[in-house]
């Protein structure tokens, strides 16, 4: 929640080392005021802007810097076998009650609320779930004491002949991946009550342990090709990379990486790295994220789009089971800000990424012998 006070003191301090604010953000300000540092570090810039201050401009541009990364959508989808053709409308037109599944699901308090009583809706040939919650955090700073978070589930069906269920599901933190797990669950419950589903079928997912490590970047290359009307791929600037203790590295390069657990690539042009570049050495590379920016012009609305592909279990907790989950971050040119909103773009682009990545997937997915 936004707060009607420009802060300052301690309070200040607390908002510009926040996590979501950069320290190319200070700088940025701090060069508009004619200050330039020759370090690039907090340690440095923070102090200075508590001395001449924020003005409430700058605090608003700050402000709406931490809530859209605090508030990036994160989407997962899963897929289902349908035995029998469907309505939507007649399937889930039944309500769920998500506050008793949650209550239920924790044996003390989860730390957060479900705001109102959410409820299936359609949109768009879709049945959609989408819900709220509240969560405190007392120990944080005072402007992160109370937070809200959306999420949601999307219900569709295939259009490609086959009957199947594809469900999307949105969260904006770990306790809405959690409500997306146990709605996924109920929806699950529904077919099979319904009789749409066969008893012993689960929602199939791409995994982290559904490729070899060569296929796996294989199919997160296939993101950098030409595939939206409204996209053009500029380059990789993210690489989480990690090794294979079980893979032998190449000659080439065996006495760079026997000294390296991980790396966090960061540049403007990661695909021409020498480790990506040469087939031969990615037995031993583990990609769990990239990140790949694009230029995009979508009905006339232009500006650079960071579309981030990752395993997110995988880096925290090293989980081989660990889901796909893409995220999209648009930066829309100045003179076209009013234009259109970050959800109308996402929904442009969304349909063309889900697209791709379905293709990649079946082609370079890892085979399972019977």
């Amino acid at each position: 929640m936004k707060k009607d006070i420009l802060p300052q003191g301690d309070r200040i301090r607390q908002f510009l080392t926040n996590g979501s604010i950069t320290s190319s953000n200070l700088n940025t300000i701090l060069r508009e005021k004619g200050v330039f540092l020759g370090h690039s570090e907090k340690n440095s810039s923070v102090p200075l802007l508590m001395k001449t201050l924020i003005s409430p401009s700058e605090f608003d541009d700050l402000w709406e810097v931490q809530k859209v990364k605090d508030e990036t959508v994160k989407y997962r989808t899963a897929t289902i076998k349908c035995t029998t053709d469907l309505d939507l409308m007649d399937v889930f037109s039944e309500n769920i009650n998500l506050n008793k599944l949650i209550n239920d699901a924790h044996q003390y308090d989860p730390g957060f609320s479900l705001v109102g009583t959410p409820h299936f809706y359609f949109e768009d040939d879709e049945a959609v779930f989408s819900y709220q919650i509240k969560k405190q955090n007392l120990l944080e700073n005072w402007n992160e004491s109370e937070s809200l978070h959306n999420g949601a589930i999307y219900i569709s069906k295939s259009k490609e002949g086959d009957i199947e269920l594809s469900v999307k599901q949105d969260s904006t933190s770990k306790e809405t991946i959690f409500i997306n797990s146990i709605l996924g669950g109920e929806v699950k419950k529904i077919l099979k009550e319904k009789k749409i589903i066969k008893p012993d079928d689960d929602f199939i997912r791409i995994k982290f342990n559904g490729f070899t490590n060569e296929n796996r970047i294989q199919f997160l290359y296939a993101f950098t090709a030409k595939f939206s009307i409204y996209l053009d791929y500029v380059s990789i600037t993210d690489i989480d990379l990690y090794l294979d203790e079980n893979e032998k590295a190449h000659a080439d390069v065996k006495d760079f990486l026997d000294e390296i657990d991980s790396l966090k690539l960061n540049g403007k042009e990661l695909q021409n790295h020498i480790l990506l570049k040469n087939n031969l050495y990615h037995s031993k590379l583990i990609f769990a994220s990239v990140s790949l920016k694009y230029n995009f012009d979508i009905d006339g609305v232009k500006g650079t789009c960071i579309i981030d592909i990752s395993f997110p279990d995988y880096i925290t907790k090293k989980d081989v089971n660990a889901e796909l989950q893409i995220s999209y971050n648009f930066k829309i040119n100045r003179e076209d800000k009013r234009k259109a909103t970050e959800l109308q773009l996402r929904k442009k682009v969304y349909k063309f990424v889900e697209k791709v990545k379905a293709s990649s997937y079946e082609k370079h997915k890892k085979l399972i012998l019977n």
